[in-house]
């Protein structure tokens, strides 16, 4: 973690190599001069769309979308990654839900490189992923090793 608690580096996941400052407070990022050589989650940077970033802090794992922020506990709130009828599983939609509510809804055409939205639900499906990825990446990790997982 970086010296105040409203940011966090993270690896952005789609440039491989590339470590961002996330602004927790704004759901904003900004580049590094001299990246540090921990990182506490991953980021997905879109041009159009919030930004979204999961990340582990003192123990916990947290979703942000844009500014809203989430703690991905055990099993809730409940992340899927579905595909939509007609569109020959080019299309997909993301949804983040809690019991009763939608919390966040995308839908958006899938392309062949590794989709970030399916990748994070098929993850958190797994009550020991979230548990260990909140303890790992509070403690940091290198980016390579995060990369590779």
């Amino acid at each position: 973690m970086n010296g105040d608690d409203a940011s966090v580096s993270v690896l952005d996941f789609r440039r491989h190599g590339i470590v961002l400052e996330w602004h927790t407070e704004s759901g904003t990022w900004s580049t590094y001069d001299d990246p540090p050589p921990l990182v506490h989650g991953i980021a997905l940077i879109r041009v159009s769309q919030p930004n979204i970033c999961v990340y582990g802090r003192a123990g916990g794992l947290r979703l942000q979308i844009g500014a809203e922020q989430f703690a991905l506990s055990e099993n809730s709130p409940r992340i899927s990654c579905t595909r939509t009828l007609a569109s020959f599983g080019f299309r997909r939609r993301f949804t983040v839900t809690s019991p009763g509510r939608v919390l966040y809804s995308h839908a958006y055409w899938t392309d062949q490189g590794k989709d970030f939205f399916r990748w994070l639900a098929t993850a958190a499906q797994d009550p020991g992923w979230r548990a260990a990825c909140a303890r790992l990446w509070s403690q940091g990790v290198g980016r390579t090793e995060l990369r590779a997982a």
